[in-house]
């Protein structure tokens, strides 16, 4: 409720616009008290400087708090594990910031929820993101100067560690490099120069490297060998579904598990992922030799952090997951795979 009160009789009370100040010796004109500034005794003799006698206010009523603690409150219960917030919000908004190298996990149908409620707002960096220490990956906003606590508390129950980063650390990986054409010597191979630098930004290296022939059983016995020494096995070649395309078949022989074969994104279609004691087996097809960005920039961020990938992760990427093939390549600052 707005009133018109005595300058004296409005400390604890809320602004409810700006009030500027206009000081020609210092060259100055600006906001001295902006809306929903909560008036304090040490506000008086400034307000009284600024000729204001009285000044229109907004009172909180019962079971309605300020913006501010709103966003506080708010920004506490959002926030999981490696993040931080801003030491104290401003106009009702405050931001939360990664605290490690990691990549972003958001609680998406939580985060649906939680921005259905009414005053409160949060918006985040899409879910695999991957950020360094001190980015801003949230920001939460309280729609108005006083928020209806129940919103508040509802909002507060529902959003519960929506926001995390999960920080990525350091591992190896096994490369088994598939192909007759590579193995007998007439194709130089590629792959090893385009994945090694891609593995090092995120933290991985590759510990052992192995050129195999088109063998089912060979190729099956590497990776299972290699999921028993490495965190990650990385495989290229034959994933496509020429006859003697048999990398799939051979990961299935090795004991992977939980397989999905071929993503709805392009490039990168024929990405194969699946598991062998929880170890993360990757297929990476022949797309990831040509442009600087496939579905496998999109996926292994979040592999890297934990996180199953499952058939029904796969098919939402459908949406979002054709590349636009721009003249010069953003990822991951465009909407490929997001």
């Amino acid at each position: 409720m707005k009133r018109l009160v005595k300058v004296e009789e409005a400390v604890g009370k809320v602004i409810c616009h700006d009030i500027t100040e206009v000081d020609l010796e210092r060259n100055f004109k600006g906001v001295a008290f902006k809306k929903g500034h909560v008036i304090t005794p040490e506000d008086i003799p400034k307000l009284k400087a600024l000729g204001k006698e009285h000044i229109y206010v907004l009172e909180i009523g019962e079971g309605h708090i300020h913006e501010d603690e709103a966003a506080v409150r708010l920004a506490e219960a959002l926030m999981g594990e490696n993040t931080y917030r801003d030491q104290e919000p401003a106009e009702g908004k405050i931001n939360i910031y990664s605290s490690v190298f990691g990549v972003v996990h958001i609680d998406t149908e939580r985060l649906f929820k939680f921005n259905s409620i009414g005053e409160p707002s949060c918006a985040t960096v899409h879910h695999g993101t991957v950020v360094k220490e001190g980015d801003r990956v949230a920001s939460v906003r309280i729609i108005s100067l006083i928020a209806p606590e129940k919103e508040i508390e509802e909002a507060e129950k529902v959003g519960q560690s929506i926001v995390n980063v999960r920080p990525l650390a350091p591992k190896k990986a096994g490369l088994i490099i598939t192909g007759n054409e590579i193995y007998h010597g007439k194709v130089k191979d590629r792959f090893y120069e385009k994945l090694r630098p891609k593995l090092k930004e995120l933290l991985v290296e590759i510990e052992e490297k192995v050129i195999l022939p088109d063998n089912t059983e060979a190729i099956a016995e590497k990776i299972a060998e290699f999921a028993t020494k490495y965190h990650l096995v990385i495989l290229t070649g034959g994933t496509s579904v020429d006859p003697d395309d048999v990398t799939p078949a051979a990961m299935r022989m090795a004991g992977a598990q939980d397989m999905v074969r071929g993503v709805p994104m392009q490039p990168g279609n024929m990405l194969t992922i699946g598991y062998i004691d929880d170890k993360p087996v990757v297929a990476v097809p022949a797309a990831a030799l040509f442009f600087r960005a496939t579905s496998l920039d999109v996926w292994l961020p979040l592999i890297l952090t934990g996180e199953k990938i499952t058939r029904e992760k796969v098919a939402a990427k459908g949406h979002g997951g054709l590349c636009l093939r721009c003249q010069h390549c953003h990822y991951p600052i465009c909407p490929f795979g997001r």
